[in-house]
């Protein structure tokens, strides 16, 4: 019998294959890792001077979930205006919303979810912060 998926390691596992790219070639440092058991979530946050990306996995059942979302860095380092991926990508005219889904069903659509959506921020990053939309 062959051992069961570990949802949440698997997910920070893969997002920091999928998301390697903001520190390799972005100016990102290495993720933080936040895990919240009291809401059956993990997250990854990613941060440079003007920007922080936050990709997490909610766990709780009945509905698992993927989201990524982004929040201005001011001046004094703190983190301002903040909106979901989503509504950016789909504000910047990247795409529609169905590009970035966030619903997960099983191990392997939560793989899945990270990768769109690193690949919608990839898309979505040469615009940003000018096109930051408001919440």
């Amino acid at each position: 019998m062959g051992q069961r998926p570990n949802l949440p390691e698997d997910f920070k596992s893969e997002a920091r294959i999928a998301f390697a790219f903001l520190v390799e070639t972005e100016g990102f440092a290495e993720p933080e890792e936040h895990d919240n058991r009291c809401f059956y979530g993990s997250e990854l946050t990613y941060r440079r001077a003007d920007l922080e990306v936050s990709v997490g996995f909610i766990w709780a059942r009945p509905e698992h979930g993927v989201w990524t979302d982004l929040s201005l860095i001011g001046p004094d380092g703190t983190a301002g205006r903040s909106v979901s991926l989503y509504k950016a990508y789909v504000a910047a005219g990247c795409g529609p919303p169905q590009d970035v889904p966030g619903t997960v069903h099983n191990r392997r659509t939560m793989l899945m979810r990270v990768h769109q959506h690193a690949a919608a921020l990839r898309r979505l990053l040469p615009q940003l912060p000018a096109r930051f939309p408001d919440p």
